[in-house]
């Protein structure tokens, strides 16, 4: 009598470790799968929703007036910054809203500030995979005013940057 108890405790006990340990591989297995979801939909649709960048030009004579853009795009929608500065001028600096196109065209207000004056010009931009070029300004000769070149080439070439400097 006393082996059948200790034969049926040994088989209890056998199969109470194997239902655990199935217990713990398909749990195991389940969370690895809805990992795998989840790192699937960040790193899918949500990358490619969202995009953040900093853009930096610098030229003049000397090397010293700076062009700089920081851009976040979420489902097309546009913001960020952009400061002008112009060696021994006044700066720019205000903030960019705007949409973005399919074909990666930018077309945004730059809202800034400059002399204690608060201005706005429509700005044009191209993304591509080495950096963000811009359409020229031009000065409109009996306002003064500048608006953007919508019959030039996207010719000014700003070069990605480091968004923490």
């Amino acid at each position: 009598m006393k082996t059948i108890k200790t034969a049926y405790k040994r088989v209890a006990l056998l199969l109470a470790g194997l239902s655990l340990l199935s217990a713990c591989q398909s749990s195991s297995q389940s969370g690895t799968e809805a990992d795998t979801t989840n790192a699937k939909v960040k790193k899918g649709k949500i990358s490619k929703r969202t995009q953040d960048g900093c853009y930096l030009q610098v030229s003049g004579k000397q090397m010293k007036d700076t062009l700089y853009v920081q851009l976040h795009i979420q489902n097309n929608k546009v913001s960020g910054k952009m400061v002008s500065s112009i060696f021994e001028k006044d700066s720019r600096k205000g903030t960019l809203t705007g949409n973005m196109r399919a074909d990666k065209t930018i077309q945004a207000t730059w809202i800034f500030m400059q002399e204690g004056m608060t201005d706005s010009i429509p700005v044009s931009f191209k993304l591509n995979h080495t950096g963000l070029y811009q359409k020229p300004l031009k000065a409109d000769v009996t306002t003064g005013r500048e608006f953007t070149d919508m019959t030039a080439p996207f010719s000014i070439e700003l070069k990605p940057t480091d968004c923490n400097k």
